[in-house]
């Protein structure tokens, strides 16, 4: 028997314990989920099709099917572009082919030996950066962010605390000292979906102490690109407060049915309570994702 989503989506709407619900426009095809993004500290996905772009609060009620993965496309001379071949993924948020085309992607990549994106050098000499550490409970990370945008990278990693220790200009340098400062203390560049889904409460004890041991360690080797640490306390941010029974991770896969309310986010990882349970979601395992059904509910 064929649903009819409108008179569905009124009903939701009409419900008390579903009046969070956002119901997307009519559309003649399925949504695409673009991006995830945090937004006045709060997370947000994007969701395309056509010329048409929805950006949706992520906290709440929600309902709604995730359809197949596809590529989301590149960005290129100020704007952003469908993949030609709209090609299938099984994991990542581009195809090869976009990613080549993509502005930013291959600066994603470089670990600061050779510039492999050239036609952004010119560029990327004159821009400034900080270097950082961040600590997901036990896991200390390094990283680097451009200036204005150190906490927002933070909050979008999920990291539970983070240190500004450098500031450094041009982009193949900073990328260079990363690496160095990253062997040097033998810890990440980057952290996993999984290990941040394991890592999803923090001991602040063990964090800061982590952090405050790491920023004496680089004194010695890395003195003339440090500056004096300021450190910051990410926490509250995430509404983890919400979150009563550790949650269990959930495969992504076609046709799996989100239901329930958002209570909390940290980085990429967010937590769906859903009755009693409560369960943690990757991301950016549902970025290139359609929304299945002519605009039901989300």
């Amino acid at each position: 028997m064929a649903i009819d989503f409108r008179a569905e989506a009124k009903r939701l709407l009409t419900n008390q314990e579903s009046r969070a619900f956002f119901i997307l426009p009519e559309q003649k095809g399925d949504m695409q989920i673009t991006k995830y993004k945090w937004d006045n500290w709060e997370p947000h996905l994007v969701l395309k099709s056509g010329n048409e772009t929805r950006k949706i609060r992520l906290f709440g009620n929600h309902s709604f099917v995730l359809g197949q993965k596809t590529c989301t496309g590149f960005f290129s001379g100020g704007k952003s572009y469908e993949c030609p071949g709209k090609r299938k993924l099984d994991y990542g948020q581009q195809c090869n082919e976009c990613k080549i085309r993509d502005l930013f992607a291959l600066c994603m990549q470089c670990t600061g030996e050779k510039c492999i994106n050239e036609k952004r050098r010119a560029e990327c000499e004159k821009e400034n950066y900080f270097i950082y550490l961040a600590a997901f409970d036990s896991l200390l990370k390094v990283g680097i962010s451009y200036e204005y945008r150190f906490l927002e990278r933070l909050v979008e990693q999920g990291a539970d605390f983070g240190a500004k220790i450098g500031r450094v200009k041009d982009g193949l340098a900073v990328r260079d000292i990363e690496q160095k400062i990253m062997q040097n203390l033998d810890i990440v560049d980057r952290v996993r979906g999984a290990e941040k889904h394991k890592m999803l409460f923090c001991n602040p004890n063990t964090a800061a102490a982590n952090i405050s041991r790491a920023i004496a360690a680089l004194r010695k080797d890395f003195s003339q690109y440090l500056i004096r640490p300021e450190i910051y306390d990410m926490r509250s941010y995430y509404r983890l407060h919400n979150v009563f029974l550790n949650p269990s991770a959930m495969a992504i896969k076609d046709n799996t049915e989100l239901s329930g309310e958002i209570v909390a986010a940290k980085g990429n990882i967010f937590v769906l309570r859903k009755g009693g349970e409560f369960f943690s979601i990757n991301a950016h395992e549902i970025i290139g994702r359609e929304i299945l059904g002519n605009g039901l509910s989300i």
